[in-house]
């Protein structure tokens, strides 16, 4: 059953084999243009110099951020990174073939923050690789905040003063494990014999696997209750430190 297990662990890293198998870390300094974690409150002027240089070149926006009610007051920077003091002028914007020209690719990786496999991003261009596998979990958390605050590698930097509780939940759902996915496959196929989820996907912030470690109750037959181990009854114990039972109401039987 061991080696079942570390089979089905393995799949999702096989990625990591083929996505960008050739290609070499880029060595990048990221002192410019790493950011602080975003702050809870902070001035419309020293916000809008963190949004400065962005909006020279990204100026079809429909806010000035993700945050539509003024009340929250964050610059660019403060979200994604980069440098906000880097500025194009005007007429390098609109000039023909501004993309290919030296002057505006300098700003552009002055400005912003590079990957260290720019050949798995295609880079510059800003699309997201079809598959790129486990490529996030090799790149520097820079570029992870860069492109997407809201990864769980960067949300708390990013998001973290307003919304870290909904964050730390976040973190364990299914939807960051991918438990529900690997659980009922590992059922399904007689790799586990309950459904008790134990299988998933949890990555610290440099990009390494990790485990998440909840209320473990030692039972494994998938009805179990918080607190109860092997040998225990289901009963709650005698004493002062006794939880008390809520009454459960019978379900209907269907039709």
């Amino acid at each position: 059953m061991l080696k079942r297990i570390a089979l089905l662990l393995l799949i999702p890293l096989m990625g990591a084999v083929f996505a960008s198998e050739s290609e070499k870390p880029v060595a990048r300094d990221y002192a410019r243009v790493r950011a602080a974690p975003a702050p809870k409150w902070q001035t419309p002027e020293q916000a809008a110099a963190k949004s400065a240089g962005c909006i020279s070149c990204h100026t079809a926006s429909d806010e000035a951020t993700m945050h539509a009610p003024k009340s929250v007051v964050i610059g660019c920077t403060d979200c994604h990174g980069g440098d906000g003091t880097i500025t194009a002028s005007a007429a390098l914007v609109r000039m023909a073939g501004a993309a290919a020209d030296p002057g505006y690719i300098k700003l552009r990786d002055e400005a912003h923050v590079l990957p260290t496999f720019p050949e798995a991003w295609h880079f510059p261009s800003s699309a997201n690789p079809k598959r790129s596998y486990t490529l996030l979990n090799r790149e520097a958390p820079e570029f992870v905040r860069f492109v997407n605050p809201s990864d769980y590698r960067a949300a708390r930097d990013a998001c973290g003063a307003c919304h870290l509780e909904v964050i730390e939940r976040a973190e364990r759902s299914l939807m960051a494990t991918g438990a529900m996915l690997f659980g009922g496959a590992a059922y399904n196929n007689g790799i586990l014999p309950y459904k008790n989820y134990i299988l998933g996907e949890a990555y610290t912030r440099p990009g390494q696997a990790s485990a998440l470690l909840g209320a473990w109750n030692g039972d494994a037959s998938g009805h179990g209750e918080v607190g109860v181990k092997h040998g225990d009854t289901h009963e709650p114990k005698a004493g002062p430190a006794a939880m008390p039972r809520l009454p459960v109401t019978p379900s209907r039987p269907m039709a």
